[in-house]
This record gives structure tokens, sequence and C-alpha cells, in this order.
């Protein structure tokens, strides 16, 4: 087993002792870098639609086989999207740019039907792990299995493997990442687990279900993706934690480097229900909080580890928020088939792309340079 490395803390003294609430700021200023990106959009019909957003407009339209893409997934290198159907039994692979089909599968046969729950593909794309559950009709009832985690071969299409449960304990749910070379697979559990994605032997564990530091209450570490992800391996997003002192929660600011189990944090407040997505220049984030008849837009600034502003808007019950590549904007989405575009500078509302079918899933992919 490797030695786990000292975890780095910053900040211990203010997540006992602040107390004050939340304070706006001046907004930073937008860039005008140039970059732009393109959106992939599942939705009701048998294709994605593409659309850009220099251009604000469907640019595009891939052909799928199945109606309905409930889930869009984007391989790490870009170069291919993963398109699940609704009854999460059959993934079909677009290949990127060319956004042509270049096959799909399914584990169902027969009266057995295969759920695929989770998965994650291997940074060489030539396998998947996949966590699994199949339910068989019989003439009386239904079979249901335990959950299982697969090996899938994306060359052949065929299950070589089962990856054995940590501590040999099944489990409702799993999720995964590969580090960046591929040669660990992450299980994401009560604790952090490192197996080696060729033998499946633990190599690490990082115990994140114990306080990070004596004192301090647990914390949930944030491990969301990004279009935007700073580097392999790091992730940037909004903490939350218990003051044991005070019996509070508190909200923060996170960096945590998954190989290195480095954590870096800063509280900025009393939690609040606020989601979290990285700028693309990776010092500002943006966020909103929901509730029935209130919403509000926030922005993060993380390199003076603050809230730069939060404003109420009129927002919709179901939504998520997206920068632009550029910059320069902050994208409202998702469902329904519309995108509300606002200054990110000022959170100023400036005009609503209207789309021609209504958002199931979307994937961001920033184009190259």
């Amino acid at each position: 087993m490797i030695g786990l490395p000292l975890v780095r803390l910053r900040g211990i003294a203010a997540v006992v002792a602040f107390a004050g609430a939340l304070t706006g700021a001046p907004a930073l200023e937008a860039q005008e870098n140039g970059r732009n990106a393109h959106w992939y959009m599942g939705n009701y019909s048998n294709e994605v639609i593409v659309w850009d957003e220099a251009t604000e407009e469907v640019v595009d339209r891939i052909p799928v086989k199945r109606p309905i893409s409930l889930r869009l997934d984007v391989s790490e290198d870009r170069s291919r999207l993963y398109v699940m159907d609704p009854f999460f039994e059959t993934i079909e692979i677009i290949a990127l740019p060319s956004k042509e089909s270049v096959g799909e599968f399914t584990l169902s046969e027969g009266a057995t039907r295969t759920w695929i729950r989770s998965y994650e593909v291997h940074p060489s794309q030539e396998w998947m792990a996949m966590f699994v559950q199949s339910r068989t009709k019989l003439a009386d009832r239904y079979k249901i299995d335990e959950p299982t985690i697969l090996r899938f071969d994306l060359t052949t299409y065929e299950v070589t493997d089962t990856i054995p449960w940590p501590d040999d304990e099944s489990r409702r749910s799993a999720n995964f990442r590969f580090s960046p070379d591929g040669d660990l697979l992450y299980m994401f559990t009560d604790d952090l687990i490192a197996v080696d994605s060729e033998t499946y032997e633990e190599v690490d564990r990082w115990e994140i279900s114990e306080p990070l530091e004596p004192g301090l209450g647990e914390m949930r570490l944030p491990f969301g993706r990004s279009p935007y992800q700073e580097e392999d391996g790091i992730y940037t997003g909004l903490f939350r934690m218990t003051d044991p002192l005070q019996n509070r929660r508190l909200m923060g600011i996170a960096t945590v480097d998954l190989a290195g189990q480095d954590v870096e944090f800063h509280p900025i407040g009393p939690a609040e229900g606020v989601s979290f997505v990285l700028s693309p220049d990776g010092t500002k984030g943006y966020g909103l909080k929901s509730e029935i008849g209130h919403y509000e837009m926030w922005k993060f600034d993380l390199e003076g580890r603050r809230v730069a502003g939060r404003v109420t808007f009129a927002g919709r019950p179901r939504m998520a928020l997206m920068p632009s590549a550029d910059g320069t904007k902050l994208y409202v989405y998702n469902a329904g088939s519309t995108i509300d575009i606002y200054d990110e500078e000022t959170f100023e509302f400036l005009r609503t792309v209207t789309l021609d079918a209504d958002m199931t899933s979307v994937v961001v992919v920033p184009d190259p340079g």
C-alpha cells in the first residue's frame, strides 16, 4: 500500500471562526479571447443537435439510431461522443469531428434486460468500466441480479472481465474515474479507492469519509466535471461541511488533486444550495441557487476566494448554467428548448435563443486552440 501524503489544508481557523454573511463585490472584467465552443444536445428525436456559441445557431444535426438521447458523454480527448438511450440499455458511439456513428452495443438479450447505470471510458478508448444491473422476466415475476462492475471491450463489444467490488462489498451505485495515464481506476465509495486498471488490486485509499483535520467536520469534496477543467485529475468546486464547534453548515472553495490526495480549501460563508461550474480560464466559478419562486445567479472569485456577486433573476424550476468559451457570457439552459444569455460581467439579460427541440442532455466541447 502506498503511504498517503500529507493533506494540505488552509484557512482552518476561518472554518471554525467565520460567522459573517456572504457579501457582494464588483464583478470581474469579462474575457475577450476569441475562443469558441460547440454544444451537443440530446433531445426527443433521432438526432443530436450541434449548436455553435459564436453564431448562436444550430450548425449541424447528427443522426442517431434511437430516439431520445437521454445522456451524452464525451471522451477525454473529445474524439468520441457516447449516446445513451432512454432505457439505459444501449450506447451508440459517434466519431467527432466527422459526426458519424461508428457502432453501438447493448448487454440486453432475450428476456434479460441490463441497465447500464454508470460507466467510465479508459483514456485509450479501448475499454470501459461499466456498472450494470440485470433483470430477467420469468413467468410469474422478475428476477433482479446483484449490481456488477464489468470490463467492456470497445473494440469487440464484449464483456472481458468482472471487476471485483472494493472490500468485497457490493453497492447500489458506483462512480469511476481513470487516472490521466489510465493506470489507475478510482472508485468512489465511502472512501476513494484506487485500483490497478489491469489487475484490479487496490493500490491506494483516501479516506475522504473521515475529517481531513482533527476538529473539522466531514467534508464532501468536489469531483464535478467541467469542460474547462484546469488539469487532468485536478478538480475545483464548492465544498460543504459542518463546523463542529458552532454546529452550523459552512461552504467554501476547494481544489482537489485526485492523484496527489491533496486538498486546498477556503471557507467563504454559510452553506447555501448553489451549483458550481468553472470558468474557461479557471479564475472564476458560477452557480445557480434555485428555490420555488426564487432564483439567484452567483459568481465566485477563485483567486480572491470570495463571492464576487449574486443577483436575483427570472429563472426556472429546472435549469443549468454554463459560461461561454470566450468568458463574456453566461448561458442558462435546460430543460426546454431555450437558452437565456446573460452578460458575464453585469449579469444583464441579453437575449433568448429558441431551438426547435427540447433538450435532454448537453455536452459542451470547446474548440481546439
